[in-house]
């Protein structure tokens, strides 16, 4: 019986680790023909420096809503992947605006917070997203504020954790005892802040639980409720495929990889590469090999939340491929998968004069899509060129 089960093991072993996926696309006729080599460098320089002088609003220090400066106040989360896209540009480019940028959001923003006069919010996974950008413009700049803030934002996010349906962290505050909406928007942003929290500050506790323990448990309830642990399936709604979002593959890859680094435990190098897997091989428009989710839309000059999420994906896959225990074989496929999308994006969904404007379909020109031009869709382009910059930096991409 030992000798069958190991004989078992290993071929369940092989199984995994040959799985052929299908990425042959077929585009339409001549849809790359007018192609070229692009320069990602310059695509992100341009990219976020267009994306900075139309959106970013110099007197209340806020990001603009659409392209021709309208502003939502009521708009909180956006606030906290634009705070991102200014990181990702100072760190890359060590350019002065940006810092002064993220120096003068955190009052700007904070003001604009509509719940409270601090950075609290009814929205648990809207504080995940400013916890984790607000860690990333401490270790950018030391601004001893984002510090302050990060820890009461994440303070705050632990009081979200209910035992309903085994545990996770709630959607928002006001949600009733069968934990409406409790999925990986608020708990795969959670999972990474503990992590992090913990490299960091590894006395710091909340609930009588260290941060790696919050990690963990938070990341076991994502794993055991929201996906489908043989495929990589990661979801919403089980029954509706029509809400596997890249922005829940996303922090769940990034929930994986801080936990592999803290543990060394391979299951969560496994996991990543198990839902990326899954993600780029479904959730994609068949015929241009591009990451696609269900409901982009224009959604009246404000934009719609679904156009954000493929950039967030692409923030946490960018470190899954970057990470140095990537076999080379997966390296090799997200590198290409990423190519393609990026040059999907720059060279068909990009509108560049008088200025850059993304499009929400990221094969799509943008005026053929939609006119507003909105903060949502040029965050998500603007991350996908900036990711493409950083890789080429590091030699990963040509």
């Amino acid at each position: 019986m030992k000798r069958n089960a190991i004989i078992l093991c290993l071929a369940v072993m092989v199984i995994a680790s040959c799985t052929k996926y299908d990425d042959t696309y077929t585009p339409s006729p001549s849809a790359k023909d007018n192609f070229y080599v692009v320069d990602w460098t310059a695509a992100a320089d341009s990219s976020t420096n267009s994306s900075f002088d139309r959106y970013w609003n110099t007197t209340s220090h806020v990001f603009n809503n659409t392209y021709d400066g309208q502003v939502a106040w009521n708009d909180y989360w956006p606030e906290a992947h634009g705070l991102d896209v200014l990181v990702d540009a100072y760190l890359r480019t060590n350019d002065d605006k940006f810092k002064q940028a993220i120096f003068d959001f955190y009052e700007g923003v904070r003001i604009k917070n509509w719940y409270s006069n601090t950075w609290e919010n009814e929205y648990y996974d809207d504080m995940g997203w400013h916890g984790l950008a607000h860690m990333r413009a401490l270790e950018a700049t030391n601004d001893q504020r984002y510090a302050e803030s990060s820890k009461n934002l994440w303070r705050w996010i632990t009081e979200g954790w209910t035992d309903y349906e085994g545990g996770g962290i709630k959607w928002r505050k006001q949600s009733d005892v069968l934990g409406e909406a409790k999925g990986i928007p608020a708990n795969g942003p959670a999972a990474i802040i503990a992590a992090r929290r913990y490299t960091k500050y590894p006395e710091e506790s909340h609930g009588g639980f260290n941060n790696l323990e919050w990690a963990k448990r938070i990341y076991d309830w994502m794993k055991y409720n929201r996906t489908i642990l043989s495929s990589g399936r990661v979801f919403e709604y089980l029954n509706n495929t029509n809400n596997d979002f890249s922005y829940n593959v996303g922090t769940y890859i990034g929930a994986a990889l801080e936990l592999y680094d803290i543990t060394g435990d391979k299951i969560y190098l496994d996991d990543a590469i198990k839902v990326t897997n899954y993600h780029i091989t479904y959730n994609v428009d068949k015929s241009y090999g591009v990451l696609t989710d269900y409901g982009e839309q224009p959604g009246g000059g404000s934009g719609h939340d679904v156009n954000l999420f493929k950039g967030i994906f692409i923030r946490y896959f960018t470190l899954l491929i970057q990470h140095p225990d990537l076999p080379a074989a997966d390296r090799d496929r997200y590198t290409k998968f990423i190519t393609n999308n990026a040059e999907y994006l720059w060279m068909a969904g990009t509108q560049k004069s008088p200025s850059i404007k993304f499009s929400y379909t990221w094969w799509k020109n943008p005026a053929d899509a939609e006119t507003w031009g909105d903060l949502r869709s040029a965050l998500s382009g603007t991350m996908l060129m900036e990711a493409m910059a950083t890789l080429k930096g590091e030699g990963l991409v040509d």
